[in-house]
């Protein structure tokens, strides 16, 4: 079954992917988001526009069955750039999440110039072990991604799993670590076989402005190149989405756990006081000058919890 043909809602325009930056995640594609929006790309795609977007969760699941043999729902449809246009229409350019996808993005959107950031494979490799495995694999996730972030309908967390898994190849983070470096070098050469030379620049951070403005044809902006501190902007990110759905549940779960015990213990109380009058009344006897906060209590917390 093909995946549905999708199109962008009527506050989401559709708009000419005009630049592609292909290079794998952890490579500067936050600074690269940054430059080409001083250049006056509009709606630049990064992580953070899909962490922003909720119903884009849905359309890269469908990708990944559409696009990577290796999951379990492979349909082997391949994705249009009507389907892509429900995610990326508004995009003038397209970073980040997006190189999971190159090739199915470079076929959708042929005539959009390619920018291929690569660095050094043992950096990049301890920068995806800390940024992306640890933050997405271990208790602390697993806690997260497949109970908490599912209680309020959130997806992010169980489709970026997927989307790793197909695109490495793999069926759990010890062999992803394994293919990770091979998988790497094959993105690049993939997509240097796939981009006609006049429409690919091969580029690094440190080359700044000159070569990237050449190739778009743009003129120099009288600003520094952008170097966005891509790990602590990644880390932010999630300890301050994870700290979020914690008080989202701390919300929730004292809202209905406080109201069911104060009424539990009071039917308990209950049941001990028929037959016991004198008992209970020494029971209380000690707690008397408080039994007035403990009856508002349950109040006082609802109302600052809503």
């Amino acid at each position: 079954m093909s995946a549905p043909a999708l199109r962008p809602s009527a506050d989401r325009p559709l708009r000419q992917t005009a630049v592609l930056s292909l290079g794998c995640i952890r490579t500067g594609s936050a600074s690269i988001c940054e430059a080409l929006t001083i250049l006056h790309y509009r709606d630049v795609h990064h992580g953070i526009n899909a962490a922003m977007q909720p119903a884009d969760w849905p359309i890269f699941s469908a990708a990944c069955d559409a696009i990577f043999p290796s999951l379990p729902n492979y349909n082997g449809d391949g994705f249009t750039r009507l389907q892509w246009d429900e995610i990326f229409g508004p995009c003038e350019g397209i970073t980040d999440m997006g190189s999971f996808f190159s090739l199915s993005l470079i076929t959708a959107y042929p005539e959009a110039k390619v920018i291929l950031v690569e660095r050094d494979i043992e950096q990049w490799y301890a920068s995806v072990e800390e940024a992306i495995f640890r933050t997405t694999w271990g208790y602390r996730a697993d806690f997260f991604i497949s109970f908490l972030v599912p209680l309020f309908g959130g997806k992010a967390g169980a489709t970026i799993r997927k989307i790793m898994y197909g695109y490495f190849e793999s069926k759990d983070v010890t062999e992803m670590r394994a293919k990770a470096r091979e998988r790497y070098k094959r993105h690049y050469q993939e997509i240097r076989a796939a981009v006609p030379p006049e429409r690919l620049l091969n580029f690094s951070l440190a080359d700044g402005w000159v070569p990237l403005c050449q190739f778009l044809g743009k003129e120099v902006p009288d600003v520094p190149f952008p170097r966005v501190n891509e790990r602590q902007v990644h880390l932010k990110r999630v300890r301050d989405r994870q700290n979020r759905f914690l008080g989202m549940a701390l919300k929730l779960g004292l809202r209905r756990l406080i109201p069911w015990s104060l009424g539990l213990a009071s039917v308990g109380l209950g049941v001990f006081a028929v037959g016991n009058s004198d008992s209970m009344e020494n029971l209380l006897a000690p707690f008397s000058g408080i039994r007035a906060v403990l009856e508002t209590f349950p109040r006082v917390v609802l109302r600052r919890l809503r």
